[in-house]
């Protein structure tokens, strides 16, 4: 009897889930006893319309409105990536907590075997007062809604509360992922300048989507006892000042790119230029340095955990740029 290997995606709504479920959907091809099993993968969607182009099962769930579609969908599985994504456009800043309560509930009652956690989050290294999320001072309602930090936190301590912890992995990807920086695309193009918060003394931790992808799916298709009861943190192959992050753009895009440093409101500002979504503008602002803005005490640094658990290093910010050369740059400046 062969086993039976199903791994639910939820959040697969947007652009890291969609690349999960592609990722493992290549993972028979890299591990052959995969193709002796009932290897399965669930896309856990919005709207049973969206993921067309892969040959994932797609899976209506509405674990908030209706958590009986959450535990139908999870009893086909063994394992869940616990995928909370804002950048989704489907889950909202006042449902985010409850999307993952609800998918949390619906595992337990499913057996589900084991839980990753993917997180955008780093845990602080000393006591803080959570930031709120940058909003609209005339906002009242959104100014005293949780910080996207705080519910992602109160998610993982809901799963240590339902899950013994061999049950459960932590995959955190703190800072920068190089592919937020598609956001300035059009900025930089015009202007050859990064826009970044201002605070020269700041450093980030970036990573790019491939890196946390690779990482995911080893986890999700290696035995349980593997990574069960561990935590992760992926990095890139390096820590960057703002200094160093305009000099690999300069690199990556063979030009010259400046920094230039804004207030949070001017951040603002450009990036819904490109997004008219103030929640997915939020989220972005937090967790590309409004904690460190503020100066409350995070511990930045580079780890050699997806090393560890893919057995090579990790896309650098300059690989990132001379890869997207096109979207940074137009016929004029090009």
């Amino acid at each position: 009897m062969t086993q039976k290997i199903g791994i639910h995606v939820s959040g697969a709504d947007g652009m890291l889930g969609d690349s999960i479920v592609k990722g493992l959907l290549e993972m028979p091809k890299l591990y052959p006893r995969l193709q002796n099993s009932n290897f399965q993968v669930y896309a856990g969607v919005h709207h049973e319309t969206e993921q067309p182009s892969t040959n994932a099962l797609v899976v209506k769930v509405d674990p908030v409105n209706n958590p009986d579609s959450a535990i139908h969908a999870l009893k086909q599985a063994s394992k869940l990536f616990l995928l909370i994504d804002p950048l989704s456009g489907e889950i909202r800043q006042k449902d985010a907590l409850a999307f993952a309560k609800g998918y949390i509930n619906a595992a337990k009652q499913a057996n589900i075997e084991h839980i990753v956690f993917p997180t955008p989050f780093s845990k602080y290294e000393a006591p803080y007062s959570p930031p709120l999320t940058p909003v609209d001072d005339d906002n009242e309602e959104r100014t005293n809604m949780r910080s996207y930090r705080e519910q992602f936190e109160a998610i993982e301590s809901t799963l240590l509360e339902s899950f013994s912890r061999s049950e459960i992995t932590i995959l955190r990807y703190p800072g920068v992922l190089n592919q937020h920086l598609l956001y300035f695309a059009n900025y930089i193009t015009e202007k050859s300048k990064m826009p970044l918060i201002d605070n020269s003394y700041m450093t980030f931790e970036c990573c790019d989507i491939s890196d946390v992808v690779r990482a995911s799916c080893r986890i999700l298709v290696s035995p349980i006892q593997s990574h069960g009861g561990k935590e992760y943190k992926i990095t890139g192959p390096n820590l960057l000042t703002t200094d160093e992050i305009a000099i690999k753009a300069s690199l990556g895009l063979k030009r010259e790119i400046k920094v230039e440093f804004m207030s949070i409101k001017q951040l603002k500002n450009v990036l819904m230029e490109t997004t008219s979504d103030e929640e997915e503008v939020a989220y972005l602002l937090e967790l590309w340095g409004l904690q460190g803005y503020l100066g409350t005490a995070r511990k930045v640094q580079v780890t050699r955990d997806l090393e560890q658990i893919t057995g090579s290093t990790g896309k650098s910010l300059r690989e990132f740029f001379e890869n997207s050369y096109d979207d940074f740059t137009s016929p004029q400046t090009g």
